[in-house]
């Protein structure tokens, strides 16, 4: 108790040189806290320092270590960053048709978690009508064809079955353009 006493004065005397006397004296019950929790754990550590040491020494001599660990790699380039991209844009063309990674949502429709290059994007060519491997031109002339067709606005006077379907197929046009224009 005597150490956590000494050890608070020196902070009070420190606080009292570098800010004043006037501010030193506001953190009293600061230093007060910090002396019981000195008291406190300085107790627990001697108290249990025989079991930690005993511990300590048994990981030591029995060679056990923390097996746990997660290895962390990195991609290093040797060339620019669009090698990188290429690779993934012929490994989704390899594997397209197969669906990696995925699992079925709510509504029945392929939900990717990991939002990936392997994703499964024929269904996204046949929202917008086109042939897979249009060109970035194609698919921007096919979207807007098909925004204009089914654009909520449109069907503003329609029935509300008409008008929720129309929006529906709006959104998977959106979706189906972003996907394709990535």
């Amino acid at each position: 108790m005597e150490i956590a006493l000494i050890i608070v004065l020196i902070l009070f005397f420190i606080l009292a040189g570098v800010l004043g006397p006037q501010r030193a004296i506001s953190f009293i019950p600061a230093l007060l806290v910090l002396a019981v929790l000195i008291v406190f754990f300085g107790y627990m550590i001697v108290v249990f320092f025989p079991f930690i040491l005993i511990y300590i020494i048994w990981n030591m001599l029995t060679g056990k270590s923390n097996t746990n660990r997660t290895k962390t790699y990195y991609y290093r380039s040797t060339s620019n960053a669009e090698d990188f991209e290429e690779f993934f844009k012929r490994a989704n063309q390899q594997n397209s048709g197969y669906y990696y990674g995925g699992n079925y949502g709510n509504n029945g429709s392929n939900y990717n978690n990991y939002n990936n290059y392997f994703e499964d994007k024929t269904k996204y060519y046949s929202v917008l009508g086109i042939q897979q491997g249009a060109t970035q031109e194609e698919i921007k002339k096919a979207f807007r064809a098909k925004a204009k067709e089914h654009h909520p606005d449109k069907y503003a006077n329609a029935t509300q079955a008409e008008r929720d379907y129309h929006e529906k197929k709006f959104k998977e046009i959106n979706e189906a353009y972003e996907k394709l224009t990535k």
